[in-house]
């Protein structure tokens, strides 16, 4: 993307009535985890009772019920931490921390002109875009993934890998709401507006080329979230308040918030 002169103003705020709190981000994702926490919650207790309970009596009855209590609270903190920290309940919550989180850093690009639309459903799917920002530079369809720091990210080509694991289901899944996003702005725009999809990572290092460093691959973009306004500014693509509110009126309509 090319970088904007140095001489362009940035467009009037959008108006107050147009775009989303940040605290709507990831309201789909929260919903989740918490129908995900409920689920099953007596037999998961029942069961790490059982697990703490047996070598711990096992030890008690060997080597004093001291020991054996000790032993049967560790395994139960054992067992609450990976639960916390590997099931699809802690995917959820991580989910929609880092929803929240990408959402508090689009903020100050509403003072410049920008809209954002968080957590909207894409009719007749059960996808949703965790975050649609509508400005002066375009319309970005923005992905928020929260990854341990650890995690490994590369790609060659069409393919990204996640430490050993090929991600080619997170590749379809921003491609297939870029295609849907497109085809409503391309409808009222004449395909005048371009959609770039983001993946916006935090924890996890993004390799690439570039300030801010970047990873393309099949025409997504993944950069670190702190990055993402310095990105998102440099394109040179300017519309006008009046077509960044039209546009985000149209998209509003067209693709509704996930949840009520």
């Amino acid at each position: 993307m090319s970088t904007p002169p140095h001489d362009l103003q940035p467009p009037a705020s959008a108006p107050a009535s147009l775009g989303d709190p940040p605290a709507r981000a990831g309201a789909s994702a929260r919903a989740q985890y918490g129908a995900e926490l409920a689920k099953g919650r007596r037999s998961r207790l029942l069961l790490r009772v059982l697990k703490a309970a047996l070598p711990g009596l096992l030890v008690g009855y060997l080597l004093g019920w001291k020991l054996g209590l000790a032993l049967a609270l560790i395994v139960a903190l054992v067992d609450l931490g990976r639960f916390w920290r590997w099931s699809s309940v802690s995917a959820w919550r991580k989910g929609a921390a880092g929803e929240r989180a990408t959402a508090r850093l689009l903020v100050p690009l509403q003072a410049e002109g920008h809209i954002c639309l968080h957590d909207r459903a894409i009719p007749g799917s059960r996808a949703n875009i965790d975050h649609l920002l509508v400005g002066p530079t375009g319309v970005w369809i923005i992905d928020s993934k929260k990854w341990h720091r650890r995690t490994q990210l590369h790609g060659r080509g069409k393919q990204l890998w996640i430490g050993r694991r090929p991600a080619d289901r997170l590749l379809r899944g921003i491609a297939y709401e870029r295609s849907a996003v497109a085809r409503v702005v391309d409808r009222a725009t004449g395909n005048m507006v371009g959609v770039w999809p983001l993946v916006a990572v935090h924890g996890a290092k993004v390799p690439g080329i570039g300030r801010p460093l970047v990873l393309v691959l099949d025409g997504i973009t993944l950069l670190k979230a702190g990055q993402l306004r310095r990105y998102i500014r440099q394109t040179s693509e300017s519309l006008s308040p009046d077509q960044v509110a039209d546009l985000a009126r149209t998209l509003d309509r067209a693709f509704p918030p996930y949840t009520a």
